[in-house]
């Protein structure tokens, strides 16, 4: 992303809100986020920001322990993919603006 890593950060944290299901937050850096998802045991997000000087790159993953056959598991890793594609576009959009 052509933007810079703090404001970058300071995008996404606007976009995330405050949220009671914080693990961690390591600015400018790393954001960690446990979900509720109903028929998964654990569900978490992270976002993490790497800076190379006047751009940055991001990375979302997500991880969820369930049966690997399970298909609630396959549609929440459906919808989080979904969710953190939006989420990394829109970051880019107000980091940038």
């Amino acid at each position: 992303m052509p933007a810079p890593r703090t404001a970058t950060w300071s995008a996404l944290l606007r976009l995330l809100g405050p949220d009671a299901d914080d693990l961690s937050i390591e600015p400018p850096w790393r954001h960690v986020r446990r979900r509720t998802v109903p028929g998964i045991d654990r569900c978490e997000t992270t976002v993490t920001v790497r800076d190379d000087g006047a751009e940055c790159h991001l990375a979302w993953s997500a991880g969820l322990t369930a049966e690997a056959d399970d298909p609630v598991a396959g549609a929440v890793l459906a919808d989080l993919a979904a969710e953190g594609e939006r989420l990394l576009a829109a970051a880019a959009r107000a980091a940038n603006p």
